[in-house]
């Protein structure tokens, strides 16, 4: 048994250093609503106390291109107006990214209320 001295430092040890979650994997339930379980799926995040990283929900991208030369056909001119010239330019829009069944990096703010999604996770990449 114990004596009492012990018992009160491991209460105070107990009281004074909770444990803390850190960054996690979680795993997208769905995606509209979106929704990610950590922990097993004890716990559940989604709008009411989490935060998306734009990339994941919505990703664009831009490019421009300039290009001239000449066309030909098994290296001889395709015709009296082989000089051509073209330019450019758009946009590439990829919608959500992540799907159901996504391994997910989860890190919580410091109060580990909200929860912020980082990122698709891919192992032994």
């Amino acid at each position: 048994m114990e004596e009492w001295q012990g018992q009160i430092a491991a209460a105070l040890k107990e009281r004074n250093n909770p444990v803390r979650i850190g960054a996690v994997l979680g795993e997208v339930v769905s995606t509209s609503p979106w929704k990610v379980a950590i922990k097993d799926g004890k716990f559940m995040i989604d709008a009411s106390n989490g935060y998306v990283c734009f990339q994941l929900i919505h990703h664009i991208t831009t490019y421009s291109y300039r290009h001239s030369g000449k066309i030909t056909h098994k290296g001889c001119p395709a015709g009296p107006k082989t000089d051509y010239e073209a330019q450019g330019e758009g946009k590439i829009v990829l919608n959500e990214l992540w799907k159901t069944g996504d391994k997910v990096l989860v890190i919580p703010d410091e109060n580990e209320q909200h929860f912020f999604i980082v990122d698709i996770v891919k192992e032994g990449v």
